[in-house]
């Protein structure tokens, strides 16, 4: 951690060599000490600084089906917050809201950090960047998953709606999850709904891409899109080094 080495280096800064007069409080190793002490407070207001949201409400306790990204459990990552990295963030990813809950050092509750700050973070070894959508743009502001990262880029908009049934004269419900891909080439966000609309992305390797989705037999239904999708873009890069 950044605090040992520095709380190590204010140390020795302290301990005068044998035999040695201590130098004035002008010397080197003065400055060099109040530059330690200076970047150690500003370290610990950073680290601070992303357990400032308001408390992380949980969801309705009856609804049994978890709504976080890949499991509901705290998962150790990374997040750019407010321009500052913090490395070693216990959190979880919620999808139904689009929000990351943070959880405080020590134990205590979970905090909502504000997505404005939040640029990108990674969870679990899987990236996500932060989207600021309109209608030019074509995609709505939020977190996407960096599924290719090249030249153009493959992602995925993770979503969980709720889905109530009280049908039954008693109040039933689950979550259903129902993403949404897309590319964005030359600076613009295309949606992928199938194989057409992918491959009219790419019209000079259209033919070249469609022997190759034949090839690896990939599919565009709801469980497969996200595999097909990554894998047709990344070789649409090769094709075109």
């Amino acid at each position: 951690m950044p605090y040992t080495f520095i709380l190590i280096f204010l140390f020795y800064l302290t301990i005068p060599a044998t035999g040695q007069r201590i130098p004035p409080d002008t010397s080197f190793a003065q400055v060099a000490r109040n530059q330690a002490i200076t970047t150690y407070e500003r370290t610990l207001h950073d680290q601070a600084h992303i357990y400032e949201g308001n408390e992380y409400i949980t969801h309705d306790h009856r609804i049994k089906i978890h709504p976080f990204y890949r499991m509901d459990s705290l998962q150790t990552g990374t997040v750019f917050y407010n321009g500052v990295h913090y490395s070693g963030v216990q959190m979880l990813y919620d999808i139904v809201r689009d929000e990351l809950a943070i959880q405080q050092p020590g134990g205590g509750y979970r905090i909502r950090v504000r997505n404005e700050y939040v640029s990108a973070f990674s969870l679990g070894g899987y990236q996500f960047s932060r989207i600021v959508g309109d209608s030019v743009a074509g995609v709505p502001t939020g977190f996407y998953e960096v599924l290719y990262n090249g030249r153009t880029k493959a992602l995925s908009h993770r979503v969980k709606t709720i889905h109530e049934d009280i049908s039954s004269g008693s109040y039933q419900a689950d979550y259903v999850q129902k993403d949404r891909f897309y590319i964005l080439k030359d600076g613009l966000y295309h949606e992928v709904r199938n194989k057409r609309s992918l491959l009219n992305l790419f019209p000079d390797q259209a033919k070249n891409l469609r022997k190759y989705i034949r090839a690896n037999k990939l599919k565009f239904n709801d469980n497969q899109r996200e595999v097909a999708v990554t894998q047709v873009t990344k070789r649409y890069e090769e094709l075109t080094k």
